[in-house]
């Protein structure tokens, strides 16, 4: 699974000019912005409200990924992710989620998605932020 890779940059790229939801799109690779979701996020993955800081699809079929970052109240907002994930038929997998005062995480699997999340805080101006790695479900 190739999700822990794009979540240890946290995700929160910040491309010059892109402060106003703009984005990239690159053919054949996919694309990048901030403001909101990507185009092609799967909507059967439920994500956390507020303000998305970043969106990254990537790829295309069963290599297509997507990592998206959104701005949440605190460390407790993971609660609401997990309860959300799981009330659209995802699966938490085992070891999951990991918890502390400060941050959380978990993995989750579904019939066509596997995803990661994540709660952590940025820096002190953003505060916390969920971020989501999805990828089409394993195979195996």
């Amino acid at each position: 699974m190739t999700a822990p890779l794009l979540l240890s940059g946290c995700s929160l790229i910040h491309l010059p000019g892109q402060s106003s939801g703009g984005g990239i799109s690159i053919p054949g690779v996919g694309s990048v912005g901030s403001g909101k979701l990507p185009k092609d996020f799967p909507s059967d993955v439920p994500v956390a409200e507020g303000e998305v800081i970043s969106g990254i699809s990537a790829g295309s079929g069963d290599k297509q990924v997507w990592n998206v970052s959104i701005k949440v109240s605190g460390v407790d907002a993971f609660t609401g992710i997990e309860s959300a994930l799981k009330g659209a038929g995802f699966t938490e997998s085992e070891g999951s989620p990991i918890t502390s005062d400060q941050a959380a995480t978990g993995r989750f699997t579904g019939d066509k998605y596997d995803v990661v999340a994540a709660v952590v805080k940025a820096d002190d101006k953003t505060g916390y932020v969920a971020n989501y790695t999805v990828e089409p479900a394993s195979k195996g």
